[in-house]
């Protein structure tokens, strides 16, 4: 019951922040939304503003570390970026990842930390949290609130579900984030109790499933799914699923546009679009569906951003490696 309640909370604050900073890829195109945040009371004017694409908030990550008084590392020749707190955290990552690391453990956090203008941004929420720092929001003004906060200590009578649930999140994520063994407790103990959701499986799969399935635009599940029918319509499910999962790997390569139509009418990419007859395609109860599957994270080929029928263009495969074959279809 109390993992449902908090779920509920999740979900009602996601949906809120979701409307408020911008709808994102789905519905703004993947435009810049708000420059305006408070860090404590402090209302702070960022020089780049945040982000919204995919329901996932961005914020460019230099800025946001001066503001908050962390420290970044930036290794160009791996492309990796640092940030630790005083606290001891320390949280790694790249562009055009969705893994991250914190604290030496590596989490797939599924969203994936991009570049902009030059400029690297990743998931606010993330970030924060990773940080022991937490994340609210401003109604009057429509902005959010980060907070640094401070280690909590343990009184008598304290459980770590008590300590979970005063603070939104699970037991099973503070003892991740405390390197905790058990979940016995000693008086005096500090705690860090601002605990990044992927540290809960559960909560994070769960989560993650509910607002991809809540933010998928009609319309762009439309497009999707005409565009599986017309390059995939006579292929098995897992070949629908994997060409809608090509696209949506597009996507989310800084290589490709930001946007869905953008990248399906990309010049010479997809001849459907290209020639004018995706537009009078009817997509099938399988397209729709693994268009949907696509949108809500679901990928089976993951890596691949490109397909060919190795029949048809022999030379193809015969110099490109596959990362899979289903039915017809060569996914590279």
């Amino acid at each position: 019951m109390k993992l449902i309640q908090r779920l509920t909370r999740i979900a009602t604050l996601a949906l809120t922040l979701f409307l408020a900073l911008g709808a994102g890829a789905t519905f703004a195109s993947a435009n810049s939304t708000n420059s305006i945040l408070y860090i404590a009371d402090v209302k702070v004017d960022l020089n780049r503003s945040l982000w919204t694409v995919g329901g996932w908030t961005y914020a460019p990550v230099k800025e946001l570390v001066e503001h908050m008084g962390w420290t970044l590392e930036y290794d160009g020749e791996s492309g990796r970026t640092t940030i630790a707190n005083d606290l001891g955290d320390v949280l790694a990552f790249k562009a055009g990842s969705s893994d991250v690391a914190l604290n030496g453990r590596t989490y797939d956090i599924g969203g994936t930390v991009r570049l902009k203008d030059g400029v690297t941004y990743a998931p606010l929420r993330v970030v924060a949290e990773s940080m022991h720092a937490s994340v609210g929001w401003k109604d009057q003004e429509k902005v959010a609130v980060l907070q640094q906060e401070a280690l909590y200590t343990v009184v008598a009578g304290d459980t770590l579900w008590r300590i979970a649930e005063a603070h939104d999140t699970t037991a099973t994520a503070l003892k991740v984030r405390n390197g905790l063994a058990s979940e016995a407790l000693a008086v005096g103990q500090q705690l860090k109790v601002v605990a990044p959701e992927f540290l809960d499986p559960d909560v994070s799969g769960q989560k993650a499933t509910a607002a991809a399935a809540e933010a998928i635009d009609p319309v762009e599940l439309t497009l999707l799914a005409k565009l599986v029918e017309a390059e995939a319509g006579s292929e098995p499910y897992e070949g629908k699923l994997a060409v809608a999962s090509v696209v949506m790997n597009r996507l989310h390569n800084d290589r490709y546009p930001d946007t869905l139509r953008g990248v399906i009418y990309a010049p010479g990419q997809f001849s459907p679009a290209g020639n004018g007859s995706l537009e009078r395609e009817t997509p099938s109860k399988d397209s729709l569906k693994a268009a949907k599957s696509a949108l809500s994270g679901e990928n089976n080929v993951p890596g691949a951003y490109s397909f060919f029928n190795p029949q048809l263009e022999p030379a193809k495969a015969k110099r490109l490696k596959a990362i899979k074959k289903i039915g017809h279809h060569v996914f590279v």
